[in-house]
């Protein structure tokens, strides 16, 4: 494909109180990034960050679309980029998150496969990489520091889930994309460099809403018979990775789990059963649904007892 014919590609950044991660990430986009540069717009939505992220990037990046959010959505941060951004695809990047290479590559496969929705790319450094996969392999669970998702997709299925806050959004959008009839894979051949700052990240934070957000996935999208057996799994397999994490982290999944049953009454509405086969695929592949007797598979296991999970 001719870099003519390439689509406009908007670049969604979200930052928070992270100045000099977004500048690190900035520099490394503009006149770096492997795309057109006159077919490119870059979004940095500001979550009401009050260390003069804003300021600093108005002075200094003034080609750059500013979105300043009045208070802190979380998550929910990135949907003001997906509203106003114009590109007919958006990578989604971390304020820490940059790429490294195989950008146009994504876009064009994208192009030619227009089945695809979201295109996982290879995330490399931090905590928690795209580690055992297989180019083009389907993939729910695409980490959200370093993704491509089409414009088509947004249109249909909306953006990220306003009242998730933080964690775990990947794999509730990745549920109503698949629902919808799109495709996600992992393309190899895209890799973002996930710098991993430690600045605003909180362990117990980690524990406790990845165990509440977990926990709603399971009520929005499964049917009543299921739901409980997947609830007590997902407590049950967040309570025990105390034997890796510490006797602290008993108490998180515990206030996840309260946390959950107080915002039934707000996500209840957003209730909408999936067909069987996102249901099979989610419960194949999520680790903390499966099964509490019989035997862990190894790749699970290690998920369980080994590294912690993205901070």
């Amino acid at each position: 494909m001719l870099e003519t014919e390439l689509p406009l590609l908007t670049v969604n950044i979200l930052a928070y109180n992270r100045k000099e991660e977004v500048k690190t990430t900035l520099n490394n986009i503009i006149n770096k990034l492997d795309y057109p540069g006159e077919k490119l717009e870059i979004i940095v939505n500001d979550n009401a960050s009050v260390d003069g992220t804003s300021e600093m990037i108005s002075d200094e990046f003034p080609q750059v679309k500013l979105i300043r959010i009045p208070e802190n959505v979380g998550i929910a941060g990135w949907n003001y980029g997906f509203v106003n951004g114009r590109g007919e695809y958006f990578i989604v990047l971390d304020d820490d998150s940059h790429p490294v290479g195989g950008v146009k590559d994504a876009v064009v496969f994208m192009e030619e496969n227009k089945n695809i929705g979201i295109l996982a790319c290879k995330i490399i450094g931090g905590a928690f990489k795209t580690e055992g996969l297989t180019d083009l392999q389907d993939w729910i669970g695409f980490i959200g520091a370093g993704a491509i998702i089409r414009k088509d997709v947004i249109t249909k299925v909306g953006g990220y889930g306003s009242w998730m806050f933080i964690y775990s959004h990947e794999w509730e959008y990745g549920i109503r994309v698949l629902d919808a009839g799109f495709d996600i894979k992992y393309f190899e051949k895209c890799v973002v460099n996930h710098r991993t700052s430690t600045i605003n990240r909180s362990f117990k934070r980690l524990r406790t809403y990845t165990t509440r957000n977990e926990l709603a996935i399971i009520y929005l999208s499964f049917p009543w018979r299921k739901i409980p057996a997947l609830l007590f799994r997902t407590v049950f397999w967040n309570m025990l990775r105390f034997r890796r994490e510490g006797i602290n982290s008993l108490f998180y999944p515990l206030k996840g789990f309260i946390l959950f049953l107080t915002i039934i009454p707000e996500i209840r509405v957003k209730r909408k059963v999936v067909n069987d086969n996102v249901q099979n695929i989610y419960s194949s592949t999520f680790w903390s649904v499966r099964p509490v007797l019989g035997r862990v598979p190894k790749k699970i296991k290690s998920l369980i007892v080994g590294r912690s999970s993205h901070v």
